[in-house]
């Protein structure tokens, strides 16, 4: 191992086997209403199947390799893999695929909530429990890259600030609709903080994707 391993690597790839594994759900949620043509989609886009870290430890995936840029290369792996697969189920199912993704990244989304919920040890389920929760499931780049700020004037009420887009490189590069994959992780938030309070909404303001200088949402708890 070529460097020491703190909390914040395990952390980080916690949020990179979450990612990951959203592309399960997102087969599945397909395979119910196209078993054969979903698995035909999945093995021409992926034929190494999907991303799957399995229950192999950090440590002994890592080997000599150095931390930082062993992480960066996982997000990399799952965040190309994912829009590969996305876009390819919208050019196999033009009619429903996209309203097929967005309940297949909300689902995910919820589950992750309920699995993070039950280790917070009857946290109450608002906006602070929602970051708190977000921060430990959702994969934003890595710590260093820090592009996201946080303001609030009420503890019902978050503004949240992206001065970059970690995601829009991997989307590129293998021609995946950039609007579209903004859309299914805003569905993503949805479901998870909605999973922890059904109140709190997510009100996206401005993309980058879309032309802004930042990404900005908002999430209030009604």
């Amino acid at each position: 191992m070529s460097m020491f391993l703190g909390p914040i690597h395990y952390i980080m790839f916690n949020k990179i086997k979450t990612a990951a594994g959203r592309s399960r759900v997102v087969v599945e949620t397909f395979k119910k209403k196209y078993p054969q043509e979903t698995e035909e989609t999945v093995k021409a886009v992926l034929p190494e199947g999907l991303v799957d870290f399995g229950d192999t430890a950090l440590d002994e995936l890592l080997g000599d390799n150095m931390i930082h840029p062993f992480l960066q290369g996982l997000i990399d792996h799952v965040e190309i893999a994912e829009a590969k697969l996305v876009t390819a189920l919208l050019y196999r199912f033009p009619e429903d695929g996209k309203d097929l993704l967005k309940e297949a990244f909300k689902s995910h989304g919820a589950q992750t909530a309920t699995k993070a919920m039950a280790s917070q040890n009857g946290a109450e389920r608002n906006i602070g429990t929602a970051l708190n929760i977000l921060g430990e499931v959702y994969l934003e780049g890595m710590p260093c890259d820090q592009v996201s700020s946080f303001s609030s004037n009420d503890p019902d009420t978050m503004d949240v600030e992206h001065n970059d887009c970690l995601h829009r490189n991997k989307w590129e590069k293998v021609g995946a609709p950039l609007e579209t994959m903004c859309e299914l992780l805003d569905n993503w938030i949805e479901g998870c903080v909605q999973e922890i309070n059904p109140n709190i909404k997510l009100e996206r303001e401005t993309a980058i994707i879309k032309g802004s200088s930042t990404c900005r949402c908002k999430m209030v708890l009604s």
